[in-house]
């Protein structure tokens, strides 16, 4: 099927249906780098903690066909492609740079100082069309990984459940104030039980995890700055540990270099293969 950009024509997220917005994400990411793919309640919950702006994203289409997506959320004066995607059909046309061209001139009508994504290290077209466009890499966020079959770990550290709320008062507080988007304290505010559990220890280290059946992903963990070198960090990870036996503990590829890096590395984490690197466009 050919598609020409001069018939493109889009519908900002406002106007669609739910419905219509979960099978336009899932439609444009088929065989994507990581599989991806999404209810209507699931669509919802993951999008509201990144503040998706439904009068900026935009649901492309040619005709009665559905293009693709540029989804945008929006804190302050700073935009984020949350998400952008072509359905496979529509691909290597040179569709994408006029959709991701308008999020751009939009973002810069509104007065924004700064529209940002993250893309797979990987993914050389796309990075190319975003050179392109004047978006340069920032830096490059990892993830990390300890592996179902290590030892188990043993820790006498007992950690006590808290409201993940209080888990991302702590990041906003005391965690770097560049973190990437996705595990900013502003994210996790919008994280809730039973899709995710918080911990403390001993009010000196906060985690946030969420189970799978497969693996526990570790969402973020935060030393208050005043007790910070005092191995609070390294006891965490290993209570982390203890607590999920039998399981992968997997920390996505979201970490930019550090003291987390540095951390999990030191706890006999390994990297994880997929790295993704953060892109800026200065408006």
């Amino acid at each position: 099927m050919t598609f020409s950009s001069a018939t493109l024509t889009s519908r900002t997220v406002l106007e669609c249906s739910s419905a219509e917005q979960t099978e336009a994400m899932n439609r444009s990411f088929e065989q994507y780098i990581v599989p991806l793919r999404f209810d209507e309640q699931s669509f919802q919950r993951r999008f509201r903690g990144e503040h998706l702006d439904p009068v900026a994203s935009r649901i492309w289409s040619c005709g009665d066909e559905l293009v693709g997506v540029v989804y945008i959320s929006r804190r302050g004066w700073t935009s984020r492609v949350a998400a952008m995607g072509l359905v496979i059909e529509a691909r290597g046309q040179g569709l994408g740079k006029p959709m991701l061209q308008t999020a751009i001139d939009e973002a810069k009508r509104r007065g924004d100082q700064l529209l940002m994504l993250e893309v797979f290290t990987n993914n050389e077209p796309a990075i190319r069309l975003y050179e392109r466009l004047g978006f340069r890499i920032t830096r490059t966020l990892s993830g990390f990984q300890r592996p179902a079959g290590a030892t188990p770990t043993e820790s006498d550290d007992a950690l006590t459940e808290i409201d993940p709320l209080t888990l991302a008062r702590r990041v906003v507080q005391h965690g770097d104030e560049q973190l990437p988007w996705m595990i900013a304290g502003e994210t996790l505010v919008a994280t809730t039980a039973p899709l995710v559990q918080a911990w403390q220890l001993e009010g000196n280290a906060f985690a946030l995890v969420r189970p799978e059946a497969d693996k526990t992903v570790l969402l973020s963990l935060v030393v208050p700055t005043a007790v910070r070198r005092q191995g609070w960090g390294h006891r965490m990870v290993r209570a982390l540990e203890a607590r999920y036996p039998g399981t992968s503990l997997l920390m996505p590829c979201l970490l930019p270099p550090g003291a987390g890096q540095e951390l999990l590395r030191s706890c006999g984490w390994e990297q994880t293969a997929l790295e993704l690197h953060e892109m800026e466009c200065k408006l």
